[in-house]
C-alpha cells in the first residue's frame, strides 16, 4: 500500500479530513495528517485564511514542509500543494484522486 500525506483545507483539521484519513488507513495505507493550524478549526474559510495570514503563510508552509520531510510527494490539488512544492523530493504531478461527489476545479 501507499504512504499518504494529507493536508487539510483552510478550515483546519476538521472531522471530515480526519475521517477521510481514517478511511485511507482502513484501506491499508500509512497516512500522515499534520495539523497546520495547531488545533484551530474554523467555521468559515475566511476565518481560516485570516488565521493563516495572521501567523504567516510562511509558517503554514514551514509546518507542511516539516511534515513532508523524507516523503516522496505527488502533489494533487494545485491549490493545496504549496508545502509539498517546496520540498526537494517533489515528483511530477499526477491527477488528483477525488471521492464521489467532490467537485473538480482543475
Amino acid at each position: 500500500m501507499a504512504e499518504v500525506l494529507v493536508f487539510h483545507h483552510g478550515y483546519g483539521l476538521t472531522i471530515g479530513v480526519r475521517e477521510f484519513a481514517e478511511r485511507l488507513r482502513r484501506a491499508g495505507h500509512t497516512v500522515h495528517v499534520p495539523d497546520l493550524h495547531e488545533g484551530h478549526v474554523f467555521g468559515s474559510l475566511e476565518e481560516g485564511m485570516a488565521y493563516a495570514e495572521n501567523i504567516g503563510i510562511s509558517t503554514v508552509i514551514a509546518r507542511g514542509t516539516a511534515a513532508a520531510e523524507g516523503l516522496f510527494l505527488y502533489p494533487g490539488d494545485r491549490h493545496l500543494s504549496a508545502p509539498a512544492s517546496s520540498t526537494s523530493s517533489l515528483a511530477p504531478p499526477v491527477p488528483t484522486i477525488r471521492t464521489a461527489g467532490a467537485s473538480s476545479s482543475s
